[in-house]
């Protein structure tokens, strides 16, 4: 045996050995555990553990030696960096590079050229299937190797070009667009470096499943693009006018000829923006690139570019603006409102969930490589079993060795809590001290430098001097073993080198003294595990992000290639170039900028494949890279599946477990004496009477204290009693004696109600079961005792929690509590008393409180059609429930209010549209104050202010309305003219301004979305603090290395200090557009500035403050490429490193952090996050099953109706809906030119052909709805709702088409105005209407319904979400005209960009919201004096100043609440829903086919397509179903019997409905102890019991009666030899009487024998579903039957004798009558398993047929009637008979 193979064999043993040992202990500890699942455990382990081992693969060949894939490998890696520095500027600046790369080619093309010749004559080529063409991947192989080939011919062709020119070869730049393939070389490295451990079909399928996924999703995300873009081409068209010069000529515009800046326009009467005079409106003929092909409408290609960019969120703003110039302003904003929330934040963001999915899928497979394991078994066999005290133990075989003497003092001092203090206080120094340097630009710079220079020097020293502590200490094979010691040791190295002179000034090794600062985070351990969660899994955020840079280094080259011999375009002469160009379109910022420019260097034919090909890119890298880091992100977050389930009963139990103390406000009370005051009493009737005394004196006798010691109740209150100790200081009250009735509301009662109500279940049925079976959980001294469980009790498994003892432990509390608070309204006169003035049961008090807490109950059915209409509105119903009539009062008066302050402004500047100087204003505030005054008076009165139990002010909420209210009426009261910037007033303002968010108290369900959100704070905390951690490294990096140097001056032609003087011109900004002299010096429209030398306009490092603002700013991905590019420009390519790290680190994974954290803690507190796999697929199959709907499939014509028939079965065609559906998407390609008048002008034919074939289409579809009404019949017909809306819309065609071609267009020999108008109301009618059959596409196409579905249900779950949101920033738009109103105009601020109102700070907080140049804004906003009109005593509408300090805290505020967190649960919502979507038909409990088939069978049965059947039908619909829904009735008969009788108590035998039997199908095809959650199992387990129970005492009286009917009429029997009860089970109805229908035809029998002699008695078999009417004697038999158990019973005492002849009757009559009682016929769940006897498994193996007849014989069974013979049953004792009489008499 080799060494490999015994050190194998030893871990093996080891590892069985460890296991063998934690299965014995731990069965030991779970008695009822698995016997057999240590042993399996074990051989998983050990079969784990040898595949994991790194063995060398036998080579079958020599092609597959590891010599031949090092080669590849090297040639991969050398073709690679080949391509990327292949390009003409690259080797000018080097020239010998251009034969190294021909050297490099050349041994690359040998060794991929030698590879495939090899290949080839091994495998062959085309001989067999194994040959080496026949596999894809050999294919690919040959074409690259090919295109290396020619690359390398190209390149030598090339040169001999350029040496030998007289051959006139004519060698051309763009044949290297040759070279563009070669970077795929990149797909067959990946495999030679990556191993997957997974099977290839396994690969194969989560590439297929996540493919088909991604296509799916990205076919719904263009139609939505189409939908819009076809919106765009009709609402905008061309909008070419602009303001010009009167004189322009449109064909030949120049820059002179346009406004400055340049403004588009609409001509008069439009209703968009009117150029001033002397400027006019004129429409110019421009092209695409003069355009600039972004923002335009003109056609459907450029239409989809213009949408696609916008979805984007970048650049939209500025196409925002031309559109409100160009047609009123409401109809641009509400397009692109809609477009960016569908698009970019709704379907773009289900890509993430599809990402999500599929990593969960993928790391569910690949766990095995990703997965941390305890003992790295590569690191070789350093482990050995030996026997201890404690047992047999894994001893290491190279661990520490404790020392002894000074090192062991010394070790204990490292790691000791004051040791670690001290260095984390250093570190903070040092960090601090390199922060305060400034940056003053003068002479003292220098010397201040070289101080801290010195300062970092001593701080260096003293770390080193640390990490040689902990060497000497640790020794240093030890001490590099550890992860932070490694770290630490570089950090000192890297800061040694940084303090060399000649290393700091040039900043090369800054990197590890700024570092430095990662070591704060073992300060707090609870950062420090958020940081070891998020990261610790480092191969998959390490090869996530190898990943991302191997694809921007893979797209860069390719675009390297296909760009750099492009005119004038300097983004790709080098690779860095090319890198950084890539880079940009990822973060977003100005890649629509980038992307135009590009386009207008383009060839005009080549135009439309570039921009297919950075639209490709832009979409892969954002909606599918990004993807990824918020999968792996939520990756590192998911729990395990053991610990889910821990924390998820740890949950519960917390949620149940209510706290028995009271709150601090009602505790105060305790420090008073107690005052118990003397009632009179009248006695009332009652239970147990109790004595005339207190009720607080009789508990400490009546309650058993022993009870509250144990551990239901940790904690109870002892009030200690004072007696008659203050009686001559108390004062006798005046008022009059106080009754306190007994009996009713005695402590019994109350604790009755109690229980009653909080063991209620939903539902009708289960309210009527559990309140007939409830306990008396009380004995008569007033305890409470343990009830008895009704549930069958089963062996709980370990780890497992009791859900009743949480239950009780929650009642016990409550009961606690409220025992406390009634002996605080005993012993304490102002307990529970408004204002210690108002009685509690005064009569105002009452009042109030009906007032305060009377609302619409939306679960009352109603009378006298009530319950018809709340099943129409039970939506609406249900919303107005949601809170008192008082506070939708209070709801409607803010949002009144709130519209009124929509209209404050401060322009014009003489303030006669603010609050106080406007009185119309005013009178909503006066309304509101006075309402909100008499809201909280009436609420004080009810509940009390502070010291009540249900006081108005007892948290957050009720604080902040005081708030509100307070500041609303001192605002009113002071009303102040005069208001300064930063003065008390304004502060007040902006306290008033905090009005919208008074609905957040009011409606509970935003409430609940803030709480939310405040759950989760600690999350976002961690995740603000790690941000502000690595912004200060890189701001402190960024103060070192830039600071100081980025001034310069504004002139670009002066380039020192001492020269910038004087005045320049300075060129101003006119247009996008490209037109003649826009680059020419002359012509540029230019004014006159003095130069300054100045820092950047929006940032610089001077100092730690504005560099971790700027860095704050790029955080949001907004200005960094101006960081970028001013970096590059003035001090080179070096320092443009720092700011790509800070934007990939901060913010490729810094935001994404805070996108998993949402989503993790919005799952978490939804109650997701802590799901189970089956729990989780349970949860989804709900929400699946109530969006599934009945089918309004009309019924199939009869067979005599040929022609209908014919027509039905084309009409319900599958290639019939398929050509209607491409006939819709024909239909919709109609708009692909703009239908108008002056579209008409320009291009009659075009538009007529258009329109006359969306006339034909629509006839087309005319036809299609006469089919079908045909097929159907109307009333057929109009059953669905697609055809309703398919008819409603062909009826709109059709009067379209009778108005535009038969009146419209005739009317121009009439009159021309009419016949405009005429036209430009059938084009908006036309476009409109196929726009609106654009729509039903979604319904014709499975995806596309569901994904809509998945949008549509997560705008409704968002609602509240989406309202939360529009309320946070209507106050922030509050807050803005406030603060900055008048700011002038600049960068940013504009005409379209101001706070004059609060409906324009909307918009532009919505674009702040996009992040479109948010930052900009701010940076106008806090412009001050003396940049800025501003003197001592303006108000501050009259400045045109804004506010430096409250700008960056407005901004910066909002876009960290509104954007990173508030927005982010809009995709945590859209996650939770795509998941319905996402499941597959293998992983769900129930399968779209299933579904589909139950709404097949459903539409079936409910032939009146009334949504619900008679409970009759129930019985018919199960037998039809098919598939994992199918319930045989032969098989499952207990199964069928208990669904029957479920759907039959549900509604008291009324009509049940669709969801209410698909919800009882899908309860009883999973399993519920796995798939449902603890309460909803503890509900499910106890309605099954009750079933069970029921349907068993009714299977026993069926039983009885037959046997009653059969002593009661034994010539009967004897004549027919055939029971009369065999039919079918009974129904019992409402009224307890039994009744048996021939339709049910698979009810349990229960069989008998009877020996007597040789007679014989046979029972009918049941009949199938179209039975024939049962014989005569049967009916007769029915006839005679008593009609219930307690009818006989008073009626005679034959039942009596029956039962004693049949139970307890003699010896002798036991011999002569033998009773067989089939045990499967009873509902006992234990025996319906697999090994039990009466199983249908082994039931089909003795007898085949259908069902046995009942007979009396004495030894050999009777043939049934028809079917094939079956034995007898087996037989049950009489005992056992006498067992089930006994359960049903009790």
């Amino acid at each position: 045996m080799s060494a490999p193979t015994r050190l194998l064999v030893a871990k093996a043993a080891v590892l069985s050995s460890a296991m063998l040992a934690r299965k014995n202990s731990s069965s030991r500890g779970a008695p009822g555990s698995a016997a057999g699942f240590g042993a399996r455990e074990s051989i998983a382990a050990i079969s784990d553990m040898l595949s994991s081992q790194h063995k060398k693969p036998v080579r079958s060949s020599y092609v597959e030696s590891d010599r031949v894939e090092w080669a590849l490998k090297i040639a991969c890696t050398i073709s690679m960096i080949t391509v990327c520095i292949h390009t003409p500027r690259t080797i000018e600046l080097f020239q010998p590079l251009n034969y190294i790369i021909l050297a490099a080619d050349f041994i690359s093309v040998s060794i991929f050229m030698l590879d495939s010749v090899l290949r080839i004559h091994y495998e062959g080529i085309f001989r067999c299937d194994s040959s080496y063409l026949s596999n894809r991947w050999s294919q690919f192989s040959v074409f690259i190797s090919i295109i290396h080939l020619l690359s390398f011919l190209l390149h030598c062709y090339q040169l001999i070009d350029n040496f030998f020119p007289f051959l006139h070869l004519n060698y051309r730049a763009w044949y290297g667009a040759i070279r563009s393939i070669r970077p795929f070389i990149i797909i067959r490295l990946i495999p030679l470096v990556v191993k997957f451990k997974l099977p290839k079909n396994r690969i194969e399928q989560l590439l297929k499943r996540s493919s088909q996924q991604v296509k799916n999703v990205t076919l719904f995300f263009v139609f939505f693009m189409t939908l819009y873009a076809i919106f765009g081409i009709q609402l905008f068209g061309r909008m070419d006018y602009h303001c010009v010069q009167p004189k322009t000529d449109p064909n030949n515009v120049t820059i002179m000829d346009l406004a400055i800046p340049d403004t588009m326009c609409a001509p008069e009467g439009i209703g968009g923006y009117e150029c001033p005079a002397p400027m006019v409106c004129m429409q110019l003929n421009l092209n695409a690139k003069g355009e600039g092909f972004y923002g335009m409408f003109n056609d459907f290609g450029a239409s989809v570019f213009t949408v696609y960019l916008a979805a984007s969120e970048e650049g939209w703003v500025y196409v925002l603006y031309d559109c409100m110039d160009s047609l009123p302003s409401y109809l641009a904003f509400l397009y692109f409102c809609t477009l960016i929330f569908f698009l970019a934040w709704l379907v773009k963001n289900v890509f993430i969930a599809v990402i999500t999915e599929t990593f969960a899928e993928i790391r569910v497979q690949f766990s095995e490589m990703w997965q941390k394991k305890e003992v790295t078994l590569d690191e070789g066999f350093r482990k050995k079993l030996e026997k201890t005290d404690d047992g047999w133990r894994l001893i290491r075989l190279d661990g520490e060795v404790e020392p002894e003497g000074p090192k062991q003092k010394l070790q204990w001092m490292l790691r000791s809590m004051y040791f670690q203090c001290f260095v984390i206080i250093f570190v903070v120094i040092n960090a601090i001290g390199n922060a305060m340097f400034v940056y003053r630009h003068d002479e003292t710079d220098k010397p201040r430098k070289y101080n801290f220079y010195l300062f970092e020097v001593g701080f260096t020293i003293l770390f080193n001097v640390e990490c040689i502590i902990k060497i000497l200490c640790y020794g240093f094979r030890n001490f590099i073993r550890r992860g932070i010691f490694k770290f630490e040791l570089i950090l000192c190295l890297g800061s040694s080198l940084n303090c060399v002179k000649f290393f700091y000034e040039r900043n090369y090794f800054t990197y590890f003294q700024t570092f430095r600062l990662l070591r704060l985070i073992k300060a707090s351990p609870i950062l420090e595990d958020f940081v070891w969660k998020i990261f610790s899994p480092g191969k998959k955020l390490g090869g996530l992000v190898i990943f991302t840079i191997a694809f921007i280094c893979c797209y860069s080259a390719i675009s390297l290639q296909l760009f750099y011999s492009v005119p004038n375009l300097h983004h790709f002469r080098t690779f860095p170039q090319a890198f950084m160009s890539m880079f940009q379109i990822i973060t977003q910022e100005g890649w629509t900028d980038f992307v135009v420019e590009v386009l207008r260097a383009t060839d005009d034919n080549l135009v439309p494949l570039v921009a297919l090909y950075f639209v490709a890119y832009h979409l892969f890298v954002t909606l599918i890279v990004l993807s990824l880091f918020v999968a792996v992100i939520l990756d590192n977050l998911e729990m395990d599946e053991e610990l889910k389930k821990v924390k998820q009963l740890r949950a519960r139990e917390a949620t149940t477990s209510m706290r028995s103390t009271l709150p601090w406000r009602l505790r105060v009370f305790e420090k008073f004496p107690t005052r118990p005051q003397m009632a009179a009493m009248r006695k009332a009737d009652s239970d147990f009477p109790m004595p005339k005394v207190r009720g607080s004196f009789t508990h400490q006798f009546a309650v058993d204290h022993s009870l509250e010691t144990t551990d239901v109740i940790e904690s109870d209150f002892e009030f200690p009693k004072r007696i008659m100790k203050s009686a001559g200081k108390r004062k006798i009250s005046k008022s009059g004696l106080t009754f306190r009735q007994i009996g009713s509301t005695s402590l019994r009662c109350s604790l009755n109600n109690l229980l009653e109500k909080s063991r209620s279940m939903t539902g009708k049925f289960l309210q009527t079961a559990v309140r007939n079976k409830q306990f008396n959980m009380y004995s008569e001294n007033g305890d409470l005792s343990r009830p008895s469980d009704s549930a069958p009790k089963k062996n709980a498994k370990q780890g497992e929690i009791d859900i009743r003892a949480l239950q009780q432990k929650r009642q016990l509390a409550e009961i606690t509590r409220n025992r406390i608070e009634e002996d605080m309204r005993e012993n304490h006169p102002f307990f529970d008393r408004p204002l210690f003035l108002v009685g509690r049961a005064s009569q105002l008090r009452e009042f109030c409180k009906k007032m305060v807490h009377s609302k619409y109950d939306s679960q009352d059915d109603g009378t006298n059609g009530g319950a018809k209409t709340k099943k129409r509105f039970k939506e609406i119903r249900a919303l107005i429930g949601i809170m008192p009539y008082i506070d939708w009062a209070m709801a409607t008066v803010t949002i009144v209010s709130c519209i009124s302050m929509l209209f404050e402004s401060p322009w014009p500047t003489t303030g006669e549209n603010l609050v106080m100087n406007n009185g119309y204003l005013q009178i909503s505030d006066y309304f509101f104050v006075l309402s909100m005054t008499f809201e909280l008076c009436v609420k004080i009165i009810a509940n009390g202010l502070f010291f009540t139990p249900k006081a108005v002010v007892r948290d957050v909420g009720g604080v902040m309305n005081l708030f509100i209210y307070f500041t609303s009426v001192i605002f009113l009261a002071w009303m102040p003219k005069h208001v300064e910037i930063n003065s008390l007033a304004q502060f007040l303002m902006i306290c008033r301004a905090m009005r919208p968010l008074r609905i957040y108290t009011l409606v509970p369900h935003i409430r609940r979305v803030v709480l939310e959100f405040f759950r989760g704070f600690k999350e976002i905390l961690l995740v603000t603090i790690l941000m502000i951690v690595v912004m200060f490294i890189f701001a402190s990096f960024g103060v070192q290395i830039v600071g100081g140097k980025l001034a310069a001056c504004n002139d670009p032609t002066v380039s020192s200090r001492e020269n910038c003087t004087g005045v320049f011109w300075q060129k101003l900004f006119v247009t996008r557009l490209e037109v003649y002299g826009k680059d020419t010096e002359a012509m540029h429209p230019k004014i006159m500035v003095p130069r300054v030398w100045t820092n950047p306009r929006n940032f610089n490092f001077d100092h730690v403050g504005n560099a971790m603002l700027a860095l704050f700013e790029t955080l949001s991905f907004k200005g960094w490429n101006v960081i970028r590019d001013i970096l590059w420009s003035r001090h080179g390519p070096w320092a443009v490193v720092f700011i790509h790290i800070y934007v990939f680190i901060g913010c490729m994974i810094g935001l994404t952090l805070f996108v998993g954290v949402v989503i993790a803690n919005y799952t978490q507190n939804r109650g997701t996050a802590l799901l189970t796999v089956d729990q989780r697929r349970w949860h989804d199959l709900k929400a699946r099953l109530k969006m599934a709907q009945p089918l309004h499939v009309p019924p199939k014509p009869s067979e005599s109706a040929r022609l209908r028939t014919k027509l039905y079965d084309l009409t319900m065609s599958r290639w019939f809906n398929q050509a209607f559906a491409l006939l819709v998407v024909l239909n919709s390609f109609t708009l692909v030119i703009p239908w108008n008048v002056e579209e008409e002008e320009q291009r009659a034919t075009y538009v007529f052909t258009v329109t006359a074939l969306a006339a034909f289409m629509n006839m087309l579809f005319v036809i299609e709805i006469i089919l079908k009404v045909i097929a159907y019949t109307f009333s057929g017909f109009w059953q669905s709702r697609r055809n309703r809306v398919d008819l409603l819309i062909t009826v709109f065609g059709v009067i379209w088409i009778f108005l535009h071609f038969f009146v419209a267009l005739p009317s121009s020999k009439i009159d021309v105005d009419v016949q405009v108008e005429l036209k430009k109301f059938t084009y908006t009618f036309g476009y409109l209407v196929v726009i609106l059959r654009f729509f039903t596409i979604a319904s014709r196409n499975s995806t596309l319904k569901m994904l809509m579905l998945t949008v549509i249900m997560s705008m409704f779950r968002s609602f509240f979400i989406i309202t939360a949101l529009f309320l946070l920033v209507l106050f922030y738009a509050y807050t803005g005209v406030i603060l900055f109103p008048m700011v002038k105009y600049g960068m940013a601020v504009s005409k379209h960009v101001n706070f004059r109102t609060a409906s324009e700070a909307l918009v532009v907080l919505f674009r702040c919201l996009t992040g479109e140049d948010w930052n900009d804004i701010m940076h106008d906003c806090m412009r001050s004096a003396p940049f800025c009109y501003w003197n001592e005593g303006m108000n501050y509408w009259e400045t045109d100043c804004g506010n430096f300090y409250g700008a960056i805290i407005y901004f910066c505020s909002f876009y960290l609440i509104i954007t990173y967190i508030v927005r982010n649960l809009l995709v945590a919502v859209i996650m939770e829903n795509f998941s319905l979507f996402y499941s597959s038909e293998e992983d769900a409990l129930l399968s779209y086919a299933d579904i589909r088939n139950f709404q097949y069978v459903w539409n079936m049965v409910d032939q009146e397509q009334k949504r619900t059947i008679p409970v009759e039908r129930v019985k018919f619909l199960l037998r039809l179903l098919k598939g994992r829904l199918e319930v045989d009735p032969e098989k499952d008969r207990i199964l069928f019997k208990h669904m029957c009788y479920e759907m039959e108590r549900l509604h008291n035998g009324e009509e049940v409905s669709f969801h209410d039997v698909l919800y009882m199908l899908s309860y009883r095809s999973v399993d519920i102890r796995k798939s449902l959650q603890l309460e909803e199992l503890l509900q499910r387990e106890e309605l099954e019991f009750i079933i069970e129970e029921e349907v068993a005492k009714q299977t026993i009286r069926t039983w009885l009666e037959g046997c009653l009917r059969k002593m009661r009429n034994p010539s009967q029997k004897d004549a027919e030899g055939v029971l009369p009860f065999g039919g079918g089970h009974p129904v019992i109805h409402s009224s307890g009487h039994s009744s048996i229908s021939h339709e049910e035809t698979v009810a349990q029998r229960l069989r008998f024998e009877n020996i007597r002699g040789d007679s014989v008695d046979t029972e009918e078999t049941e009949s199938s579903e179209e039975e024939t009417p049962p014989p005569i004697r049967k009916k007769a038999a029915v006839k005679n039957r008593r009609g219930s158990i307690p009818d006989v019973l008073s009626r005679t005492g034959l039942f009596q004798e029956a039962a004693r002849k049949f139970m307890v009757g003699s010896s002798s009559e036991k011999k002569q009558v033998k009773l067989q009682l089939n045990v499967y016929d009873l509902p006992d769940v234990e025996e319906r398993g697999e090994d039990s006897p009466f199983s249908p498994k082994n039931l089909s193996d003795d007898f085949n047929g259908e069902h046995s007849p009942l007979v009396i014989t004495p030894s050999l069974p009777v043939p049934p009637t028809h079917g094939s013979p079956r034995p007898l049953m087996p037989c049950e004792t009489t005992k056992d008979i006498e067992k089930w009489w006994n359960s049903l008499v009790d």
